[in-house]
C-alpha cells in the first residue's frame, strides 16, 4: 500500500521509464535488440508492479501488463508506418532507381530492416555461373549518398581522383557488408581459388548495364556528344544525374545499379580490397576512362608501380578477361595508376 501511494498515478510511466533506461544496460550484456529488450523488461516490471498493488484483487494484477501491450501494439503500429514511408533526399528520385531493384523488410535481432535487393544470377568469362541475392539497407544508401553530397565541398579543397576514390571506398565498405557477405558464401560454396574469387567478383559488376552518371541533371540526348548520345537513345533510363564529381558512391551503386566507368572500379576496388587484394585504379585524361588494376598472376597489358604489375581490367562491359582493353582504349601509354591499397 505504501508503494501505491507513493508512486501513484505515476506508476505506468515509471515503469516505462526504467524499462528504457533498464534495456540500454541490459542490451550490453545480452544478445537482443534494445527493442526487444525493451518490451521484455517492460512487461516483467509490468506484472511485478500490478502483482505488488495488487496482490489480494485478481482482476486488476494484470492491469499494467495490459497497459503494457496497448502501449506496444501502438508502437509497432507506428514503427510499421514509418517503415512504409521511403527516406527522401535532396536531387534524389524514383527514377534514379532500377527497375531490378526491390524493397524489402526483414527481421534481424529483433530490428525491422528495410533493404533494397536485387537477385541476381550472371556468368564468368570461362562459363561458370553464379547467382546470389544481393543487398543494401534503406537507411545506408540515402544516408551515405546524403553524407558524400554534404562533404562535397571538403572534398574539392583537397581534390583529386585517387583521393576522391580512396574516401569512397573507405566510407562506404563498411555499410556494403551484406554484399561481401554473400559473396563471401558463393566463394565458400564454389571453392573458388584466388583468381576465380576475382573473376567472378569483376564479372558480377561487369554484367550490370552501363549508365551515364553526370555531376548536372540529364538532359535530352540531342544535348550530347555523339558517344554520349547512342546510349541515351539506346536507353534513356540509363543516366543519373547531380551525383557529386560524377561518380556515385558504392552503396548507392549498389542501391539503383547506376554506374560509369570509375562508379565500377572503385565498388571492385573496395571489394578486393576488403578480401586481401593488392588493387589499384589507372585512369586516363587521353580516353576519359578508367579501369581496375590487380596485382595477381595473369598475362596481358598491365602498368608497375612500386615493383608490383598491375594487370589492367575493364569494367564497364561484360567479356572483357584481365589484361586486355577495348581496342579504342588500348595504349598502356595513356594510363596512369592513381589509386593503390598498398
Amino acid at each position: 500500500m505504501a508503494l501505491k501511494n507513493k508512486l501513484g498515478c505515476f506508476s505506468f510511466p515509471a515503469i516505462i521509464l526504467v524499462s528504457i533506461i533498464g534495456s540500454g544496460f541490459v542490451k550490453a550484456f545480452v544478445p537482443l535488440s534494445l527493442y526487444t529488450t525493451f518490451v521484455l523488461i517492460l512487461l516483467v516490471l509490468s506484472w511485478i508492479l500490478g502483482s505488488i498493488e495488487n496482490s489480494g484483487k485478481q482482476r486488476f494484477r494484470w492491469r499494467y501488463v495490459m497497459y503494457s501491450i496497448f502501449l506496444l501494439g501502438c508502437v509497432s503500429g507506428f514503427r510499421y508506418v514509418l517503415d512504409q514511408i521511403p527516406l527522401s533526399l535532396e536531387n534524389q528520385s524514383s527514377s534514379d532507381i532500377s527497375e531490378h531493384i526491390y524493397r524489402e523488410k526483414i527481421l534481424k535481432k529483433g530490428d525491422s530492416i528495410v533493404l533494397l535487393s536485387q537477385d541476381r544470377k550472371w556468368s564468368d568469362n570461362y562459363g561458370n555461373t553464379f547467382e546470389g541475392k544481393f543487398a543494401v539497407r534503406e537507411k545506408d544508401y540515402f544516408q551515405s549518398k546524403k553524407a558524400y553530397w554534404n562533404s562535397r565541398q571538403e572534398i574539392q579543397k583537397k581534390y583529386s581522383w585517387g583521393k576522391l576514390y580512396g574516401y569512397l571506398a573507405t566510407a562506404d565498405t563498411p555499410k556494403l557488408d551484406l554484399i561481401l557477405e554473400e559473396l563471401a558464401t558463393i566463394k565458400k560454396a564454389n571453392q573458388l581459388n584466388q583468381f576465380e574469387f576475382a573473376e567472378m567478383v569483376v564479372t558480377f559488376i561487369q554484367d550490370i548495364p552501363y549508365s551515364l552518371v553526370f555531376e548536372s541533371q540529364c538532359e535530352s540526348p540531342d544535348r550530347y556528344e555523339k558517344s554520349i548520345r547512342v546510349v541515351l537513345e539506346r536507353c534513356a533510363d540509363c543516366c543519373i544525374g547531380n551525383i557529386p564529381f560524377g561518380i556515385q558512391n558504392p552503396v548507392g551503386f549498389m542501391g539503383n545499379l547506376k554506374g560509369d566507368c570509375d562508379t565500377r572500379t572503385v565498388i571492385i576496388y573496395a571489394i578486393l580490397s576488403h578480401f586481401g587484394y593488392e588493387v589499384a585504379i589507372l585512369n586516363s585524361d587521353y580516353y576519359k576512362h578508367s579501369v581496375l588494376g590487380l596485382h595477381i598472376p595473369a598475362k596481358g597489358l598491365y602498368k608497375v608501380q612500386n615493383g608490383r604489375r598491375y594487370y589492367v581490367w575493364e569494367t564497364t562491359n561484360k567479356h572483357f578477361t584481365i589484361g586486355t582493353l577495348p581496342k579504342s582504349f588500348g595504349n598502356i601509354n595513356h594510363w596512369n595508376i592513381v589509386l593503390t591499397n598498398t
